[in-house]
């Protein structure tokens, strides 16, 4: 996967932790709706066929649901351990991804792309798909600080058909990122009826995150096809 776009540029950054859980690396772009078929067969031919798959990492393509200028309409999420993530990076590209890359080249234009890691993460241990993600991206000052009254205060609060997730934006970033939350939901029904049992207590864990963490922006996706 050394060629991953061949209209973005990776921001690799070193791993800071070789026992991180996840590794990720996330590549955003646009695509006009009467496109939008089209991509997502080439996705669904490419990597619906277990050649084509790096063990080890997972592939997940989204949509953003909720669009806007500085949204990009797609984003396509490659992830696994370091280990995992190296070989596909290392490996030599096929003609087959080539061709792949080619032809998404002619629906797809590249908005951006970023590298991190996740690690902490609560909610439902099934493996059943959560296919539906409310994804905040904040400014922190103090990650063990930060990382700390998340596991804290998630560890005991999470929601029933929900899962949440934070984790380290470590490539370089316009507007200031440094982390991210993704709240996953089991479908919109959840989402939109999703509330905090404790409501004293959640605004208790705001409050105490004021001094170290910078909101920046959100999104909503919605899960098109993992492999």
């Amino acid at each position: 996967m050394k060629k991953l776009f061949l209209f973005t540029i990776l921001l690799v950054a070193a791993f800071s932790s070789l026992n991180a859980q996840t590794i990720f690396t996330s590549y955003s772009f646009n695509v006009e709706p009467k496109d939008e078929s089209k991509v997502l067969e080439l996705y669904k031919n490419y990597f619906g066929n277990k050649a084509n798959l790096i063990k080890g990492v997972t592939v997940s393509l989204y949509e953003n649901h909720f669009k806007a200028k500085d949204i990009a309409t797609h984003e396509v999420i490659f992830t696994g351990t370091p280990e995992a993530m190296g070989a596909g990076y290392d490996g030599k590209s096929t003609d087959a991804w080539k061709l792949f890359q080619s032809e998404l080249s002619k629906y797809c234009v590249g908005v951006r792309s970023a590298e991190g890691k996740r690690f902490s993460g609560f909610g439902d241990t099934s493996s059943v798909i959560y296919p539906i993600q409310d994804v905040y991206f904040v400014n922190v000052k103090n990650q063990d600080e930060y990382k700390a009254k998340f596991d804290a205060y998630w560890s005991k609060n999470i929601t029933v058909n929900t899962r949440i997730s934070l984790g380290s934006v470590n490539t370089i970033s316009e507007n200031g990122t440094t982390h991210y939350v993704v709240r996953s939901y089991k479908d919109f029904t959840t989402k939109f009826k999703d509330a905090d049992q404790n409501v004293k207590a959640y605004n208790e864990y705001l409050s105490s995150l004021k001094d170290i963490r910078t909101f920046i922006t959100s999104q909503t996706r919605v899960l098109l096809g993992k492999w």
